[in-house]
C-alpha cells in the first residue's frame, strides 16, 4: 500500500539547521534598529548512520555557533544546557528557543571522553542581494511580532514608489529567512523580480525565524495564518517605497489558497500562483490517494481504490466534522488506516500541522472566493509537479476569476520547488537518490517561472 508520507511531498529546506557564515557588522547594525532579536542556528548536520543515544556530528559549519564551541565531526552531543539529547529532533528543540548572545553549554563525547564546552549563540546570517537592498523589519499582529523581509530594487530613490510582489509561502513550518542558503530557488526567483524593478516582500509565519509569537506555527489554524499574512499585506501597502495600487500576491503551493482569502479583505492589483489547488482539503486528500499515487508512484488503480476506501473514514471525520481528535484516532477504522501506514499522525499533528489547520481550511469555499474577487490571475502549473496533481486546476482558477487578463499556464518539465528536469524519470531519480535539493539547485533552477511572471505583470505598468 502507498503511504501518504510517500505521496504527499512538500517543498522543504534540506539545510535549515546549517549556519554558513556570521552576519557582517553592517547587518548587525541593521538588526539593532528594531526590537526583534536575531534568531540563531547551531550549524551542524547529524550522522544519520549513528544509532546510539545522542547526536553524532557529520558536519560543522565554519563561523557558526558550533565552530566557536570547538565542535568537530565525530563528536556526540549528549546534553544542551542540561537537557538530555537522544536524537536530532531533541537537539533542534533544545536550540531553537535560543537567541543571539544567549549562553549555550554542550556536553559531548569525544574519543570516549565526556567534555563540556560553552559559549554564546551566534546570529544566523542575513540575506543579501546583488539586485536589492534587503530590509529586515517587523509586523505587529495580535500581540505577536512577525519578522518581515523586504527586497527593495537597487536604484530606487528614498521615497520613490515601486510595484510590489508579496510572496506567500506554502504550508510547511519552515522559516523563509534564507541568509544561510542564498542559492535556494525561491531566492533566485526573488532576484529575478527585483532585477525587473519589483519590490518583493515576505513575512514569517507566527513562531518562525525571529518572530515573537504566543503559539508555535504548528499549533495555529488556517485562518490565524491567513490573518498573519493579511497584517503583512497591510504593512506592505504602507511601505514608503510601495505603490499601494500596484501590489500583487504571489502564492506558492498552499499559498495559492491563502491568496483569495487575503485579497477578499484587502484588494490587490493581481494574483500570481504556482503549484496550487482549486478545491478544499478533503477533496484534495482524496486526489492524493486516488490520483497522485497512480500517476507518480506506480500504484495500481485497484490498489489506489482500496487505499482510498480505507482512508476515507479518517478524512471524513477529520475534515468534515467536529469530532474530537482523540475519538478520531481511536476509531477502529482509523486504526486500520494507521496500521496500513496510510495516514500521517503524530500526536495532534497530521501532515506536520495541527489537525485543526486543515479542518479549518476545508471550511472555505475557494471557488466562490475566486469568483467574488474579480481580480486578474496568472496561475501556473509545472508538468512534473507531483503535489499540484492536475494541470486543469491552474486553468480552473484563472477561469473562475472572470477577468480577461487572467491566464492558466503549464510549464513543461517544471516541478513544485521551481526546478527543471529533462523528464519525469530524471526527476524521480533525483528524489529517490537524494540528489534533489532546492536549496542548492545549481543549473536546475527554473527561471521560466519568474520570466512568465514578469511578462504577465508588464501589462499592468
Amino acid at each position: 500500500m502507498t503511504s501518504i508520507k510517500t505521496s504527499l511531498v512538500v517543498l522543504g529546506c534540506l539545510t535549515m539547521f546549517m549556519l554558513t557564515s556570521q552576519s557582517s557588522a553592517a547587518d548587525v547594525k541593521k538588526e539593532s534598529q528594531n526590537t526583534l532579536a536575531r534568531a540563531t542556528l547551531l550549524g551542524v548536520m547529524p550522522n544519520s548512520n549513528y544509532q546510539n543515544q545522542g547526536v553524532m556530528l557529520a558536519h560543522v559549519a565554519p563561523n557558526s555557533t558550533a565552530s566557536t564551541l570547538g565542535l568537530t565531526v565525530g563528536d556526540v552531543i549528549t546534553q544542551v544546557n542540561g537537557t538530555q539529547i537522544s536524537d536530532f529532533n531533541q537537539l533542534l528543540s533544545a536550540v531553537r528557543p535560543l537567541k543571539s548572545g544567549d549562553d549555550i553549554r554542550i556536553s559531548l563525547v569525544r574519543d570516549k571522553k565526556v567534555q563540556t564546552v560553552s559559549n554564546k549563540m551566534q546570529p544566523r546570517p542575513y540575506e543579501t542581494s546583488d539586485f536589492a537592498e534587503v530590509e529586515y523589519s517587523k509586523v505587529s499582529y495580535q500581540g505577536n511580532i512577525l519578522r518581515s523581509i523586504v527586497h527593495i530594487p537597487n536604484g530606487l530613490k528614498a521615497n520613490e514608489k515601486a510595484p510590489a510582489i508579496f510572496f506567500i509561502q506554502g504550508y510547511t513550518c519552515d522559516s523563509i529567512d534564507y541568509g544561510m542558503i542564498p542559492n535556494i530557488t525561491t531566492r533566485q526567483m526573488i532576484d529575478q523580480f527585483t532585477n525587473a524593478g519589483y519590490l518583493v516582500y515576505r513575512v514569517e509565519k507566527p513562531g518562525l525565524g525571529d518572530s515573537i509569537s504566543d503559539k508555535a506555527c504548528r499549533d495555529i489554524d488556517f485562518t490565524t495564518e491567513s490573518n498573519a499574512f493579511l497584517h503583512g499585506l497591510t504593512a506592505l501597502k504602507a511601505h514608503k517605497n510601495v505603490d499601494p495600487n500596484k501590489v500583487f500576491l504571489w502564492g506558492h503551493s498552499l499559498g495559492v489558497l491563502h491568496a483569495p482569502v487575503i485579497a477578499k479583505q484587502s484588494p490587490v492589483k493581481g494574483i500570481i500562483g504556482y503549484g496550487g489547488v482549486a478545491k478544499g482539503w478533503y477533496q484534495y486528500m482524496l486526489d492524493i490517494y486516488q490520483k497522485q499515487s497512480v500517476k507518480h508512484f506506480d500504484v495500481s488503480k485497484a490498489q489506489a481504490l482500496e487505499n482510498t476506501q480505507l482512508v476515507t473514514p479518517f478524512l471524513d471525520m477529520w475534515l468534515n466534522t467536529d469530532t474530537p481528535w482523540q475519538r478520531i484516532v481511536s476509531d477502529e477504522r482509523v486504526q486500520k488506516a494507521i496500521a496500513a501506514n496510510l495516514v500521517d499522525i503524530n500526536g495532534e499533528l497530521s501532515v506536520n500541522r495541527h489537525y485543526s489547520f486543515f479542518r479549518d481550511l476545508n471550511r472555505y469555499n475557494f471557488s466562490a472566493l475566486w469568483q467574488e474577487l474579480n481580480t486578474p490571475v496568472l496561475m501556473m502549473h509545472g508538468s512534473l509537479d507531483i503535489q499540484a496533481i492536475e494541470p486543469s486546476w491552474a486553468f480552473d482558477i484563472a477561469k473562475l476569476s472572470g477577468r480577461p487578463q487572467s491566464k492558466g499556464l503549464v510549464i513543461e518539465n517544471a516541478e513544485h520547488a521551481f526546478m527543471r528536469f529533462d523528464n519525469k524519470q530524471a526527476y524521480m531519480r533525483a528524489r529517490q537518490s537524494g540528489q534533489y535539493n532546492p536549496a542548492e539547485p545549481k543549473a536546475q533552477f527554473d527561471a521560466r517561472i519568474g520570466k512568465h511572471t514578469i511578462h504577465w505583470l508588464a501589462q499592468f505598468k
